[in-house]
């Protein structure tokens, strides 16, 4: 006889669900690479928008976007983003006003699957003075801004805020970054661009966290550099999930449950797990059961914890009681005072019953009988007729 034995894991040692496809690449250097981004053949989403398709090369591994070279830095499925690097558009100048060397590097993300982040973004430019924008891929002006100095009497330190250092929002749906930079020339006539300038102009788009301007240390750097920038990514083959959930095959959400999400930077939309899973909601099966009795931190229970299908409870243990996700919440219950409430409860009751047998209307026809010490209820009878009276 054959004998099946079902084993059941720990929690501990359940499956972790799956990032990339079978047989695939999941990384590179200390970046994860997750469906439906992939490295290789077979690995990425292929639906005629670039950007899904990756390439890892050297040493240390360079994550890059196939057929851009863009640099990426970090992938995000939670939150559709991704980070890359630039280096910043640089001019310099000569006493004279003469520009004597130039750096330019604009960043294209047409007809891909990423926009520059309206919200994690800005422009800035530095020097002075200094007329720093970017135009889009038809040469339209986008947002720019003015920087100018100040005598250094007046100067003062403190943020971005047009001495020096400039900055301005960009708006949504924007894939294509072409900056410029704009010098003015020493002039007789005025002095109000002319005080403090400086010898390097810069204008780059910069992730809002990373960049922080206090004084003239970076003001007055001469050399490149590169900054971060954030990119948001979606399925963006189609402009929303009411569409794209009209064709199942093509429809880029595949783990059961998983949740659909129209994009918020362009056209396209994101997948999520639902509430109480997580892994990649672009894989069959990729979704599991998040186990909150071993993430203690974010779902502290401090009783009996028992894991749920995307949730889990949170008890006292036996003879306690109260709240079991605070910390000194579950406390020992009062058998003395327990036991005393229920033997008052039990009088109150029969007093009760006794009480309201005092107020009852004879009827004709009807008997009735003595009231039992201990009754919950009162039988009435008559010569026909049984009731039973219940007493609450």
């Amino acid at each position: 006889m054959l004998l099946h034995v079902l084993v059941v894991a720990p929690a501990s040692a359940r499956r972790r669900p799956p990032v990339a496809r079978p047989g695939c690449r999941d990384s590179c250097g200390n970046i994860t690479v997750s469906y439906p981004f992939g490295i290789g053949a077979g690995c990425y989403r292929d639906d005629g928008r670039a950007g899904f398709q990756l390439e890892c090369h050297g040493s240390p591994p360079r994550l890059t976007v196939s057929g851009f070279d863009h640099h990426l830095a970090g992938l995000s499925l939670a939150s559709g983003e991704a980070r890359a690097y630039l280096n910043a558009t640089r001019e310099c100048f000569s006493s004279t006003g003469a520009l004597v060397d130039r750096t330019n590097s604009y960043m294209s993300l047409q007809y891909s699957v990423y926009r520059f982040s309206d919200a994690k973004n800005r422009l800035v430019a530095l020097g002075c003075p200094n007329l720093g924008y970017f135009v889009d891929g038809d040469g339209y002006y986008v947002s720019g801004c003015m920087s100018v100095c100040r005598p250094s009497q007046y100067a003062m330190p403190g943020p971005c805020t047009g001495v020096g250092c400039c900055q301005s929002e960009i708006p949504a749906d924007i894939s294509f970054f072409g900056p410029y930079l704009r010098n003015f020339p020493p002039s007789k006539d005025s002095t109000a661009f002319t005080t403090n300038a400086t010898s390097c102009h810069y204008v780059f788009l910069v992730e809002d966290e990373w960049f922080t301007y206090t004084d003239r240390v970076f003001l007055n750097r001469t050399d490149d550099f590169a900054v971060p920038l954030v990119l948001d990514w979606a399925v963006r083959n189609i402009d929303n999930c009411s569409a794209a959930g009209q064709n199942a095959t093509d429809f880029a959400c595949r783990s059961v449950g998983s949740q659909c999400v129209d994009a918020t930077n362009g056209p396209g939309y994101r997948c999520s797990c639902p509430k109480g899973y997580d892994g990649n909601p672009y894989l069959d099966s990729g979704c599991a059961d998040i186990d909150e009795c071993h993430l203690k931190d974010e779902y502290p229970c401090y009783g009996v914890c028992t894991n749920t299908p995307g949730s889990h409870t949170c008890q006292c243990p036996p003879g306690t009681s109260g709240g079991a996700t605070a910390k000194n919440g579950c406390r020992p219950k009062d058998n003395f005072t327990l036991a005393l409430k229920t033997v008052i409860g039990e009088e109150r009751h029969r007093d009760t019953i006794r009480e309201e047998g005092k107020f009852i209307t004879p009827v004709p026809g009807f008997k009735l009988p003595p009231l039992p010490p201990n009754a919950p209820y009162e039988e009435i009878t008559s010569q026909s007729v049984h009731a039973c009276i219940p007493w609450h």
